[in-house]
Order: C-alpha cells, then sequence, then structure tokens
C-alpha cells in the first residue's frame, strides 16, 4: 500500500476508526512495504510523519522500532518527543539514546526522562544515569532514579540526594533506599538543618512509609520529637498510628507535638484510628486537647454514642463544671442523657438564667418535653425576631430527640408559621431543612407540604425561603430513594413540583455515593411515571435533576437515558443544553449519540458536550464546525460567523486537512481588525498550539503595530511546529520594548536547541540587550547546560559597565554551579558586593547545597555577614545561624555584634541568630559569655536623649530571646537556657528560670521553692514579675508548657503555706491561671480564700484582685 492510497482511506474515518485502521497495519509485521510506506510517511508532512509514528507503534517491529529511533531527530519539535517516548516505550536500546545525548535539546532530555520513568525502563535507566550526570549534571541525573534498579539507587542516591527534585516519586519507587538515605542524612546533620531537611524531604518519606511505618517512627522519635510533624506526613498519620500505636502516640502527646495532634483530628483517618484505642489511651488524648472546644468536639465525634460519655469525662477530669457553660457545638455531639444532664445543669446557672438567649439557646439541648414550654412560649412572642428563633431552637431540639415522632409533634405545632412573616418562616424552614434526614418519615411529608405550600403562596415569600424549601424536597427524595420508600420519595417530588420556576439551584446530591448497588434501578422504576408525566407536559426537570444526582451510574439506568433523551425536544434552550451534556455523558454511547444530536440540528455543534464529542471521536462531522458556515438553529444565528473554541490536544486526534480548515477559521478572526482584540488575541494563541502549525503563519501578529496583539503572537510563536526555528526572530528583540515578552519566550524556544547552538546565539544578548533580556540569558545559558556558559558569564560578570540587576541574576544563577571555579569566584566577589549582589549568596539552604560544599559556601555566608554594607549585613545575619554547624567562627562573631554597644544596628539580629546557634548546641560558651559581658557593662549612657542604658536593654532582650527559644522547642531551648545560667543578674536570672522551669521534672518542687528563695530581698514588683513568669510559662499563647490544674495546685498550696511574700505571690499567679482551667474547683477556691488571708498585705491585695465570677 502506497502512503496516498492510505491517506485518502483513512481521512473521511472518525478518529477511532482511523486509529483502528491503522493498527490493523500490524499484521503486516516485518513485511518489507510496511518500512518503505514508514520512508515515504516521513518524507511528507507533519500530519503524515504523525500517522508514521502511530503506525511503527502500532507494529513494532524492527524496521519500526528503528524509524521511531530516526524520528527522534525529527525537526518538528512535538514529533520528536513523541517518538523519543515511543522509542523508550517500545524497548530501543541504550545505545539509540547515547548516541545523540551528548548535545540533545533539554526539551528531548526531559522526555527521555519522562518517558523512562513512566514505562519503568529500569535496564535503560541504569545504562544512562551515568553518562547523564557526567554531560548534564546531578539534578538530571536524579531525574531518573525512580526508574533506576535497587542496586544503582542504594550506590548513587546519597551523592544525588542534594538534586532530588521528586522526592515523592523516587520514595513510591525506592522506599527501603529513601529511609535509610533519611536515617544517614539526618543522623550526619547538625539539628539546626533539620527542619529544612524534612521541609525538603518528608514528602519522599511520607510516599515510603507504607513500606516500613516502624522505621519511619523510629525516624520521628530521633530526629521530629522537639519540632512540629512535617505537613506532609499528616494524611499518613493514621498508617503510624497502626503500625506503633503506642509509640506514635506517646510521639503525638509530647509537648511539642500537641499543635500536631489538633490539627491531626481533622483528619477522619486519624480519628477512626483513635476510636480503636483503649479507654486509657483515649483519656490522655481527651485531656490533652479538652481546652481546645473544636479539637474535643471532633475527638468525640469519632467515637460511638455508647462511648462518648467515658471520653468527655475523662477529658474533664479534674475539671470542676458546676459552673462551667459548654459551647452548643460541644453538646451537640453528646449523647443524649448526658446532653440532657449538662442542660439541665446549665440551666440552673445564674448567668445563664439572668440572659434570657441563653436560656433558649440551652433549653434547645433539653429533652423536648421539658423545652417545650419555655420554647413554645416563645414562639407567640409578640416580637418577631423572638418568634422565629423560638420557632428554629424548637424543631432543633425535635431533631435532637433522634425520635421521628417528636419531630413529627414538632411540625405539627408549626400551624401558626401560615400567617407569620417570612423572615420568622424562613427561621423555621432553615432550621427543618438542617435536622438529620434520617428522621424523615412519610407521615412527616403531609405537614411539610402545608407548610411548604403557605410559605409558597404567601406574597413577602424570599428567594432564600424557597431555598430551604427545595433543600427539604431533596431531602425527601433522597431518603426516599436509599430506604425504597415510594411514598417519601413521591411527597418529595410532590414538593419539587410545587416549586416550579424556583428550583434553579435545587440538587438532590450525590446519589452515586448513598444508594446500594443496584438500587438505582429500583429508583428508575419508581420515578418512571413521573419521567413520563413530565415529559408529556414538556418538564423534564426530574430526569435531568436524577441523572444529575447518580452520575455515572445512570449510563447504564435505560429509564434514565430514556427520559434525557425525550428532553432533547425540550422547548426551553437551557433544559435542551443540559439534557444533551448528560446523554452524551455515557463515554460507550457518545460518539454514536453525537452523530443523533447534530442530525436532529446541526447547530447544536455549539453546545460544548457536542463539540467536544465530534472534535475528540466524531471527527468525520467536523466539517460542520470547521467550515464556519454551518446552519442555522436553536443555538447559532445565521449572521454570525462560529469559531470554535478548542482544546490543542484535541486538533492531535484530526487529519492535515481538518487542521488546515481550523487555522482558516483563526486566522479570520485574527486579522478582523473590528473584532474585539481578546478574540483576536486568544485566536492568535490558539493559532500557534494546533500541531504542525509553522511560525510563519504568526509573522503577521508578531509584526503588528497593535502591542497587545504582537507580544501575544510572540508568547505564541514557541509553541509552533519548530520552536528552536523562531529563537533568533525573539532574540532579535532583545532591545525592543518588548523584550521583556520576547526574552521569556526565547527561554521556551531554548529548550529545542542543542546546547552548543545556543552559545553564538545568547552572546550578543548577554552584551547588548536590555537589562531584563541579559538576566533571562544568562539563566538560559546555565538551565540549559551549554558548554561554554561559564566563560561566557564570567566575561558579563567582569564588564565593568554591567548593571548590577544583570550581575545579582549571575551571581543567583551560578549557585546551581558551584564545582567550577568560576562560579565559586563570581560567588566570592558577590559576598563582598554591595546589598544586592551580596544577597544573592544566602538564596541556599544548605540541604541544597552538596555535602562537600558546605563548609565552603558557610564561609562565603559568614563573608557577607561581615560586609560593611549595613543591609546586607543585616539580610546575611538570620542565615548565619542556619549555616553555623559548618562555620565553627560564626557564634563568636555573632556575639561579638551583641556586646559591641557602639553597633547600634546589627545587634539584636545577632542576638536572635546566636540564641539559635545555642539551641543547636552550636554557640552555648558564646551565648554565655556574651550574656556576663553585658551584665558586666558599665550602665552608661544613663537616661540620655539617644541612648538609655544599652547594656542593660540587650541583657533583657537576651533574656526575652531565650525564653522564646524555650517557647518554640523545648528541650532545644534548655540548651540556651543552661548557656547563661549563673551569668545573669538577678531578677532576670529569676525571671528567665521561672519561665522556662520544667513542671514535670523530678525536681520541679525543689526547684520552685528555690525560685521563691532567691526572691528575698527583691521588691514586690518583681517578685510579681517572676510570679507571672511562672505561671504563664514560656508563652502566654501556648498551654503546652504549663502543667495540669490538678498538677499545679500542690505546688500553689506549698507556696501559699510558706507565709513569705514570694511564696504568697507565686501562689496568686498559679491560681489566677490555673484556678479558671480547673472551672474553680473547691480546692482552686480554697486556696483563694486562704492567699485572702495572709499574713502579707500585698499577697491579701493581690488575692482579692483574683475573682472566681464576674460580677
Amino acid at each position: 500500500m502506497h502512503a496516498d492510497e492510505l491517506l485518502s482511506e483513512i481521512e473521511p474515518l472518525p478518529f477511532k476508526v482511523r486509529c483502528r485502521r491503522l493498527a490493523d497495519l500490524r499484521d503486516r509485521h516485518g513485511d518489507p512495504a510496511l518500512a518503505d510506506l514508514l520512508d515515504e510517511l516521513s518524507r511528507r508532512g507533519h500530519y503524515e510523519r504523525s500517522v508514521a509514528l502511530f503506525v511503527a507503534s502500532a507494529v513494532r517491529d524492527e524496521a519500526s522500532v528503528a524509524h521511531l529511533a530516526r524520528a527522534m531527530g525529527d525537526p518538528d519539535a512535538g514529533l520528536a518527543c513523541r517518538a523519543i517516548r515511543l522509542a523508550v516505550r517500545h524497548g530501543a536500546g541504550p545505545a539509540a539514546f547515547l548516541a545523540g545525548l551528548a548535545d540533545a535539546s533539554a526539551a528531548g532530555r526531559a522526555a527521555l526522562y519522562d518517558a523512562v520513568r513512566r514505562y519503568r525502563r529500569g535496564e535503560l535507566a541504569d545504562a544512562l544515569i551515568g553518562r547523564v550526570a557526567e554531560l548534564w549534571g546531578d539534578h538530571e541525573a536524579a531525574a531518573l532514579l525512580p526508574a533506576c534498579g535497587a542496586h544503582v539507587v542504594a550506590e548513587r542516591l546519597d551523592a544525588l540526594g542534594h538534586a532530588v527534585g521528586n522526592w515523592t516519586s523516587l520514595g513510591r519507587a525506592h522506599p527501603d533506599a529513601v529511609l535509610g538515605h533519611a536515617e544517614r542524612g539526618l543522623a550526619g546533620l547538625p539539628e539546626a538543618a533539620w527542619n529544612a531537611w524534612w521541609f525538603r524531604h518528608a514528602p519522599g518519606v511520607a510516599a515510603a512509609l507504607r513500606h516500613d511505618p516502624g522505621r519511619v517512627v523510629r525516624l520521628l522519635e530521633r530526629h521530629c520529637r522537639t519540632r512540629p510533624l512535617p505537613e506532609a506526613l499528616h494524611p499518613a498519620a493514621g498508617a503510624l498510628l497502626d503500625a506503633e500505636p503506642d509509640r506514635m502516640l506517646a510521639l503525638l502527646l509530647s509537648d511539642a507535638h500537641r499543635d500536631d495532634l489538633n490539627r491531626l483530628l481533622f483528619r477522619r483517618s486519624f480519628r477512626d484510628r483513635l476510636a480503636r484505642f483503649g479507654n486509657g489511651d483515649v483519656a490522655a488524648v481527651a485531656r490533652a486537647v479538652r481546652e481546645d472546644p473544636g479539637a474535643l468536639r471532633r475527638l468525640l465525634g469519632a467515637f460511638p454514642p455508647s462511648r462518648r460519655e467515658a471520653v468527655f469525662e475523662a477529658a474533664m477530669r479534674g475539671v470542676d463544671r458546676g459552673a462551667a457553660e459548654l459551647g452548643e457545638d460541644l453538646l451537640d455531639v453528646l449523647p443524649r442523657e448526658p446532653r440532657y444532664r449538662e442542660a439541665r445543669r446549665m440551666m440552673g446557672l445564674r448567668r445563664v438564667a439572668e440572659t434570657p438567649s441563653r436560656t433558649w439557646g440551652v433549653a434547645a439541648f433539653l429533652p423536648y418535653e421539658e423545652a417545650l414550654p419555655i420554647l413554645g412560649e416563645l414562639t407567640r412572642r409578640p416580637d418577631a425576631g423572638e418568634r422565629a428563633t423560638g420557632y428554629a431552637l424548637l424543631i432543633r431540639c425535635a431533631g435532637r430527640s433522634g425520635d421521628p415522632a417528636v419531630l413529627g409533634a414538632a411540625l405539627e405545632s408549626l400551624a401558626r408559621l401560615r400567617n407569620e412573616q417570612d423572615p420568622v418562616r424562613l427561621s423555621a424552614l432553615s432550621a427543618l431543612a438542617s435536622v438529620p434526614e434520617g428522621l424523615l418519615r412519610a407521615g412527616h411529608a403531609a405537614v411539610i407540604g402545608r407548610l411548604a405550600d403557605d410559605a409558597l403562596n404567601a406574597r413577602d415569600t424570599s428567594y432564600q425561603t424557597r431555598h430551604h424549601i427545595g433543600r427539604i424536597a431533596a431531602a425527601l427524595c433522597r431518603q426516599g430513594a436509599v430506604h425504597d420508600d415510594a411514598d417519601l420519595l413521591v411527597s418529595g417530588l410532590e414538593l419539587v413540583d410545587r416549586l416550579t420556576g424556583s428550583t434553579g439551584a435545587l440538587a438532590l446530591g450525590r446519589l452515586d455515593r448513598v444508594l446500594r448497588r443496584g438500587q438505582e434501578h429500583r429508583l428508575a422504576a419508581t420515578l418512571a411515571p413521573h419521567l413520563a408525566a413530565g415529559a408529556r407536559r414538556d418538564d423534564h426537570r426530574l430526569a435531568l435533576l436524577t441523572a444529575g444526582a447518580l452520575r455515572r451510574r445512570a449510563h447504564h439506568v435505560p429509564v434514565l437515558q430514556d427520559a434525557l433523551e425525550a428532553a432533547l425536544d425540550a422547548r426551553d434552550d437551557g433544559v435542551l443544553t443540559r439534557a444533551i451534556t448528560l446523554w452524551l455523558a455515557a463515554p460507550g454511547t457518545r460518539a454514536e449519540r453525537a452523530g443523533r444530536v447534530v442530525a436532529r440540528d446541526p447547530s447544536a455543534v455549539a453546545v460544548p458536550a457536542v463539540l467536544s464529542a465530534i472534535a475528540r471521536e466524531r471527527t468525520d462531522l467536523l466539517h460542520l464546525v470547521l467550515t464556519g458556515g454551518t446552519p442555522a438553529g436553536r443555538f447559532r444565528r445565521p449572521d454570525v460567523t462560529y469559531v470554535p473554541r478548542i482544546d490543542p490536544a484535541w486538533a492531535d486526534r484530526w487529519t492535515a486537512r481538518q487542521r488546515d480548515a481550523y487555522r482558516a477559521l483563526l486566522e479570520r478572526v485574527a486579522a478582523d481588525g473590528e473584532a474585539p482584540a481578546t478574540d483576536r488575541a486568544a485566536a492568535v494563541s490558539a493559532l500557534a498550539r494546533i500541531p504542525g502549525t509553522e511560525a510563519s503563519r504568526l509573522r503577521p501578529h508578531f509584526e503588528s503595530g497593535d502591542p497587545y496583539i504582537r507580544r501575544i503572537a510572540l508568547t505564541a510563536l514557541p509553541w509552533t511546529r519548530s520552536p528552536q526555528e523562531v529563537l533568533p526572530e525573539l532574540l532579535a528583540r532583545a532591545e525592543s520594548d518588548d523584550a521583556h515578552v520576547a526574552v521569556y519566550a526565547a527561554a521556551r524556544a531554548a529548550r529545542f536547541i542543542p546546547p552548543s547552538a545556543l552559545s553564538a546565539m545568547l552572546r550578543p544578548v548577554l552584551a547588548d540587550g536590555r537589562i531584563t533580556a541579559r538576566k533571562e540569558a544568562a539563566r538560559i545559558l546555565l538551565r540549559n547546560r551549554v558548554p561554554d556558559a561559564m566563560d561566557v558569564l564570567a566575561a558579563a560578570w567582569d564588564d565593568p559597565g554591567q548593571h548590577r540587576d544583570v550581575r545579582a541574576a549571575i551571581a543567583s544563577a551560578v549557585r546551581a554551579r558551584l564545582d567550577e571555579p568560576v562560579a565559586q569566584r563570581i560567588l566570592a566577589e558577590a559576598a563582598e558586593g554591595p546589598r544586592d549582589l551580596a544577597r544573592q549568596v544566602l538564596g541556599a539552604p544548605p540541604v541544597d547545597v552538596e555535602e562537600r560544599f558546605r563548609s565552603r559556601y558557610a564561609a562565603l555566608v559568614l563573608r557577607v555577614a561581615r560586609s560593611t554594607d549595613p543591609e546586607a549585613r543585616a539580610a546575611a545575619l538570620p542565615a548565619v545561624a542556619t549555616w553555623a554547624p559548618w562555620a565553627p567562627e560564626a557564634p563568636a562573631l555573632l556575639a561579638g555584634l551583641v556586646t559591641d554597644l557602639g553597633e547600634t544596628r546589627a545587634w539584636r539580629d545577632a542576638l536572635h541568630a546566636l540564641v539559635r546557634c545555642a539551641t543547636t548546641g552550636a554557640g552555648a560558651a558564646e551565648l554565655g559569655a556574651a550574656a556576663a559581658a553585658l551584665a558586666a557593662a558599665p550602665a552608661v549612657p544613663d537616661a540620655e536623649p539617644e541612648r538609655d542604658l544599652p547594656a542593660f536593654q540587650r541583657l533583657l532582650a537576651l533574656a526575652d530571646a531565650v525564653r522564646d527559644a524555650a517557647a518554640r522547642h523545648r528541650t532545644l531551648g534548655e540548651r540556651a537556657v543552661q548557656a547563661v545560667a549563673g551569668r545573669l543578674p538577678e531578677p532576670v536570672a529569676a525571671g528567665l528560670a521561672a519561665a522556662t522551669l520544667r513542671w514535670d521534672g523530678p525536681g520541679a518542687a525543689g526547684a520552685i521553692d528555690a525560685l521563691a528563695g532567691r526572691c528575698a530581698g527583691l521588691g514586690v514588683l518583681a517578685v510579681l514579675d517572676i510570679a507571672d513568669a511562672l505561671a504563664t510559662g514560656p508563652s502566654e499563647y501556648t498551654e503546652r508548657a504549663r502543667p495540669a490544674p490538678e498538677e499545679a495546685h500542690p505546688h500553689a498550696a506549698r507556696l501559699a503555706a510558706r507565709g513569705d511574700l514570694a511564696g504568697g505571690l507565686f501562689a496568686c499567679a498559679l491560681t489566677e491561671r490555673h484556678g479558671p482551667r480547673a472551672g474553680w474547683s473547691g480546692d482552686w477556691r480554697d486556696l483563694l480564700r486562704g492567699l485572702r488571708a495572709h499574713a502579707e498585705p500585698d499577697v491579701v491585695y493581690q488575692a482579692r484582685r483574683i475573682h472566681t465570677a464576674d460580677e
């Protein structure tokens, strides 16, 4: 068969039939004539060459695979990349790829790596990775790791770890290797770098977790105990609990992970795992989250009602609830009896009894019979707002009962709603719509129907009221469908009928998720008479609603499909469009049905669902879309040229003639000067993305006098058939007003050009282009790894007239090439330069720098920190702490800035960086020495206009920074606390010791008593500050470091019994902090009374300012 015969045969065929015809050529496997056919097709245009690729991929004999290998050099970039993927897929050997690898374009290399991973060509990845690393660097070699064999990954991962871009993919493919790398990497990293390591690598650990979750738990215990759980591991927390329940729960209950526990309770998978734990473990979790009402509510909701009361009581153990008011959300999740008990208790509270709105709200949680006298009276009040509240609360109270009979009684009591205002009806119907659907019964339908009729017949009915009636109707339909209750279903449908014209937003929800298997057919049988009756009166809403709610499960229900076909005769265009969309949703019949739709009305091609079906499957009907002169109909006016909006991927399924026809349509729009600029721009952009479009067809537009059209065309140029051919055109505009558009487009075009050819193209731009163009040219050189890129950049860097922004872009770009001497020189000079250059050195965290270069890079960061440019130095100081583990002299540099009282600008940033160093074990001695030096410094200047006690102010700031460090990471912060122990003067030292005291330590009582003893001789205000620090802990905003009230009470009682000022004030502070947390239980109230009778007047005064209840 000759090429012309084949092309003529397949031209009129629909896409799938055309593909089957070409695939049938596999019967000629090994036939020399087939190789001749491929050669003939490959000498023709874009479409014919794409057909040759399809045939070769289908036949897959030796000649076909050889054809794929040759096609990898196709001048059309899209076809070349497709050939690469197909060659990989069909078994081409390493030699086919290694031959051209040395000068392959970036796009070709990316296609190769992607195909090797996608088709899991492990032997090919093993053969390529060494050569790729040698030619194109670690980052491209790392892209092959997911496809490599286990032994290759084990050998290379540690060396390439810094370059891995997709840890999730690698962790999924090689979980054992990733976990091993994690263990070795974290063990060799200082704690200062752990956060950055987890941020980058946690997705890989999460992907590898299923392989050995216990190993991940051990990793977290060793290297994540003092910092929050990585975000990427949150979705897998349930699996970790399954693998190591005791150890994982202990980790989450530790101080550092309490916030993680609260956040994980948002995840159902985690809550469901907790419900499997024993009572003791659940009680510990409940106590840990009890001060967060939302977290406690979510925890309780994870348990069946039979267990919730025990969990609730465990959470509240030690809390006196005698005067506590529980929130409505928390009451809602309690089982009935505990909820009734708590509501009755709260009804007796003075604050509730004296606040009518609170009384009504709490009454709604009582048994319905007890609430009815209170809420029923409220519905008869003269104030409409109060009546609305009463109706809503009464209905919700009935819903909480869980008894359909109670709900029925409540509905019967709503007869007076007929004469109410719309806001009152709205409140009642909104409450009814929120009642649990499972309580609805067919016996309720009549009352609900009357309520709906009254509301719909009222002259003041609002959209919101109709919306809630629609929600109730949908609930009745759903429950009727789920429970096979025909009466309830029919009642819901009747309510839908009454909402004619008011149900634009009505939806039945996801019936496909709640119906049992096969139940959709019984639902359809029940609905059949209603569907038929609706079709006879041209009312197709029920068919559309039901098909939309069933989604894919509607595809195989003949009754519904027939109803949708009947809706094709609908008079309303909106109904017809929706019916067509749903009728064409079934994949198996879509192509045939699309033909039937356009046979009825050719203008239906304007319906998106029809256009999609024709463009993707019924390509034999494309003449209706692409001529621009289709007969007018319901969906198209005769005086408007129709230009469809096509997904570029669809055009890949078309023949050359069909593509040419679409190009002609787009060119008509693009050249139409009277068309809106946005339409013309969209046409130009779409034109470039049609497969096989030549750049020359865009020339009239990128030479346009309209800047908007011209720039859209320049942006689209690299999406044409051969992007490599347009790079000179784009670079020629590097000095024009369009440089900012042209050069970014050039970045894409450059990806398709062999790197050896890029240098000559980009040198002139880097020398004479506009600033934006020069910056992007530098990036393109390095991103595409042009062979002499470093020499070109070195010349640009050394140019004495070079703009500072270009030099900054060069310095930033060469960070990825630290193995190059030129890059090392440029970064060293940048570190000595002004702010804009020096800051480029600071952009790389340690985990992104290969291990062998970290010490050298740390020295660069310190060089910036010593800069004479104050802004560069300020930017560098926070980074010094991160790099300190690789720069032993870093803490001394920071300490020097802190203690240099002549340095007034950088000392605060240096102080915080020094404390961070100390928390990771890198600068404890220097921090202690700095504290001692500041403590010994003279108290001058003293109350001068611009400075006042600078050393003492820095000392206070140092103590605050250490306290903040303890608040962030309790264990790490203790290192800083120990570093300054004995170096601070009183009362600063006592305040820090009080704030960072470990209440859970074995010597807590002795430490607290010693702290009170240190206060002897201090003034009352100083003692008050220390007492407040003791009660508050490291931070006002977290409870993590504070003891539970029952743990704090013995200490407070012992301090009160001392009889001295410090003990009394300490006890007052603890009482004020923990008494409310305990619900002002009897033991705390007794303690407060004792403090009010204390021997020290100042203690008495402070105790009388603490109140158990507001007046």
